[in-house]
């Protein structure tokens, strides 16, 4: 079976892998410096499949896949209310414990018309969580959207 035009025979794949195999240090410094995968793996002619095994097998920690991307991003373009890194069980603890301190202002909020959404967001919690806790704290609920007031 001969090779389709235009793509490299097995010689050439095998050849290419050992390229990348001996340039191990240059590869995870590039990957150290946040240079995509796919611009790595384009370089020496493997697949990106390949490189990332590689990279797993010689003990080099992977980047969070919303950090992989984050080289297109802007700073102004970040999620909303979404923070860069996960948050420590101490820093949910301290949002929930800021907000319990708050009930009377967050009942009143509310109740004028403030959305569950916006509470979570500027206390840093969980809209479930925050509706859960009205509850248990016997403040009734409104319907759905479109019932916040200006």
């Amino acid at each position: 079976m001969t090779p389709r035009r235009g793509s490299p025979g097995r010689d050439e794949r095998a050849a290419a892998r050992e390229a990348a195999r001996a340039d191990r240090e240059v590869i995870t410094a590039r990957y150290d410096a946040r240079e995509p995968v796919s611009r790595i793996a384009a370089d020496y002619g493997v697949s990106q499949t390949w490189l990332r095994l590689r990279l797993d097998a010689w003990g080099v920690p992977r980047r969070p896949v919303h950090d992989a991307h984050g080289h297109r991003r802007s700073p102004a373009h970040v999620f909303k209310g979404r923070a860069a890194r996960p948050r420590t069980h101490a820093e949910v603890r301290a949002a929930r414990a800021e907000l319990i301190r708050d009930r009377a202002r967050v009942t009143a909020r509310y109740q004028a018309g403030a959305s569950l959404t916006r509470l979570a967001r500027e206390y840093r919690v969980t809209v479930s969580w925050l509706a859960d806790t009205l509850d248990r704290w016997d403040i009734p609920r409104r319907s759905g959207p479109g019932s916040e007031r200006p």
